[in-house]
């Protein structure tokens, strides 16, 4: 029996997300927090696991959760949806909006889970080219929007893998058009300080993602939340799988929100050593870092990336490798961790090179 008869011809070039993790002491490579949970959190969260009852579902509107996340954010719970992940929540936008005369846009280069949606769930898209400094160019994205006549777009804001905010007017000019629904990525809000959070209630054509996985270092329990219109979360309701975020990332969720001010030192430590780092490798003349407003640092060399990569990991230091022709070509991303992992990143690229430290 030839089993690929029954699958869809359309998916036969996309490859699943992927991610090389050569051995290594310090991963610096998928923008995680270098902070583990504090005692006096793990200890809370110890104590929660033993009042969950693992026999019963999870609530399957996370109520107490979506209560939480409101009182957090300050908007109403019936604007909020929870998910596995901000990943799963933008999947069920790409759901709800798949029609034929819809097409996805997103710039190029982005999250790379924009475009695979966009394939998965059948919704036609364009990529457009950011500028020489990775920023969007206003023109040419009116001149795309005004070809079709229902546009959805997706923004990371700041954007990955590049780090930088998008300007405000150009978003704004988006916002304002009546074919177009932006969805705006949030998930490095707590470290650019900047959001289009406020504006959900005046623009119903605006959806906000955001995650716990990032500044409040909740990667491994995948937890993430989404604001819209209550058409929106009506919609993407419908799609969500039943009981989507088991009991233990529920509660565990909850019990950050409430000892959230906690983790503000780490999200202060991670934005000193986000300078420092930047400004070391500013001094480095074969290495140009891109301004970022996130827990991450792009840079481009001229040096040949795949050497830089090589020599990085050779000292235990497990950094991202994002070249490839175009805007990204010989560029690595490194995740700010802790003073003592940005040491041994700042040695490890800088050893045999030529370079002191």
């Amino acid at each position: 029996m030839e089993l690929k008869q029954f699958f869809r011809a359309d998916l036969s070039e996309l490859s699943p997300y992927h991610v090389e993790q050569p051995d290594h002491c310090v991963k610096l490579d998928a923008n995680e927090s270098p902070f583990d949970l504090p005692n006096e959190i793990l200890k809370e969260v110890l104590k929660e696991i033993g009042k969950l009852r693992f026999h019963r579902y999870p609530d399957p509107s996370s109520n107490r959760l979506r209560t939480a996340i409101s009182g957090m954010i300050n908007v109403d719970k019936d604007l909020v949806v929870v998910g596995n992940g901000s990943d799963e929540l933008i999947s069920y936008i790409f759901q709800i909006f798949a029609k034929s005369d819809v097409r996805a846009f997103f710039p190029s280069p982005t999250f790379s889970m924009y475009r695979i949606f966009a394939q998965v769930f059948g919704v036609p898209f364009t990529e457009i080219k950011l500028g020489s400094n990775f920023e969007l160019v206003g023109e040419t994205w009116q001149s795309y929007l005004d070809k079709y006549p229902k546009n959805l777009v997706f923004l990371a804001y700041p954007n990955n893998p590049t780090g930088n905010l998008f300007s405000e007017n150009i978003l704004h000019q988006i916002l304002s058009r009546s074919d177009t629904i932006l969805i705006l990525d949030e998930a490095y809000f707590e470290f650019s300080g900047k959001s289009f959070l406020s504006l959900v209630h005046q623009h119903p054509n605006l959806i906000v993602t955001r995650t716990f996985s990032k500044a409040y270092g909740l990667a491994g329990i995948r937890c993430g939340y989404m604001v819209a219109h209550p058409d929106v979360v009506s919609e993407v309701n419908k799609v969500r799988m039943p009981y989507n975020l088991n009991r233990f990332s529920q509660a565990v969720a909850m019990l950050i929100i409430k000892y959230r001010e906690i983790l503000k030192p780490y999200v202060n430590s991670i934005l000193e050593e986000r300078k420092r780092v930047y400004d070391r490798l500013v001094a480095i003349d074969w290495c140009r870092p891109i301004p970022t407003d996130s827990n991450f640092i792009l840079f481009q060399t001229s040096k040949p990336a795949d050497q830089v990569f090589n020599k990085v990991l050779s000292h235990g230091v497990l950094i991202r490798n994002l070249s490839r022709p175009g805007l990204l070509e010989n560029c690595l991303r490194v995740t700010i961790g802790t003073a003592e992992e940005n040491d041994q990143f700042l040695h490890a690229i800088t050893d045999d090179f030529g370079e002191s430290v």
